[in-house]
């Protein structure tokens, strides 16, 4: 290769370089983050759109309390799990808390102790499904904010209540996948200020669930209250 085709060769790779870079750089700018990163609503209508398909839903999860005058924080880890209706059940080393669609059980493990209490007017029923899957129509979006969740490409999307002085809620803050809309974490202030923090794992969906698992059985020798 003469002197003269060399030059012409690193003329056309320069180029060539010069093309992909500009490509690259267009990737980037035009990448799904950055786009949606553009509308909150838009990042909140896509989440419902998926949650409210959901009508089972299971995940491991670790709560973090925080009071908001003293900043004192306490923790829990558990499972909980969310069947049709309003069947739930929440299972942490101390406490089990089971809805069969009629009636809330609180068994304390430590007490050995049961309070049986009616399900008419008795909003807790409502408060896990609401929290975890119909958090689209307790709030609007506010903001949102492109970071990695559960190393992967993600958002923040920060929430509002359309009326914080009439809800138990007033703000939420929900970190989700981008590729699969999977909410990770959720984060949610009182109208005191305090607030409630679930980091989730081990999370699926409409899957057939036992309807043992929200049937409660009195364990031996447990001391019931029965407020029915």
């Amino acid at each position: 290769m003469n002197k003269i085709t060399t030059v012409i060769v690193n003329r056309w790779i320069y180029k060539l370089r010069s093309i992909v870079m500009v490509a690259l750089l267009s990737g980037v700018i035009c990448s799904p983050i950055i786009s949606y990163a553009k509308s909150p609503k838009s990042a909140l209508k896509e989440l419902k759109k998926k949650y409210e398909k959901i009508e089972t839903f299971q995940a491991d999860f670790n709560e973090v309390f925080e009071w908001a005058h003293t900043g004192e924080k306490t923790q829990r880890t558990g499972k909980i799990i969310l069947a049709e209706g309003k069947r739930f059940r929440i299972d942490t080393e101390d406490q089990l808390i089971i809805c069969d669609n009629y009636a809330i059980y609180r068994y304390n493990k430590l007490k050995s102790q049961v309070i049986i209490e009616p399900l008419e007017d008795n909003t807790e029923s409502l408060i896990p499904r609401r929290m975890l899957l119909n958090f689209a129509d307790e709030f609007k979006a506010d903001k949102l904010t492109e970071l990695p969740v559960h190393e992967q490409l993600g958002f923040r999307l920060d929430l509002i209540s359309d009326k914080p002085d009439e809800v138990l809620m007033t703000s939420a803050t929900l970190w989700a996948t981008l590729e699969d809309k999977t909410i990770h974490r959720l984060k949610f202030s009182d109208l005191n200020g305090n607030i409630t923090t679930y980091y989730l794992s081990n999370i699926t969906s409409n899957k057939i669930i036992d309807p043992g698992l929200t049937t409660f059985q009195n364990p031996p020798n447990v001391e019931v209250f029965d407020l029915r």
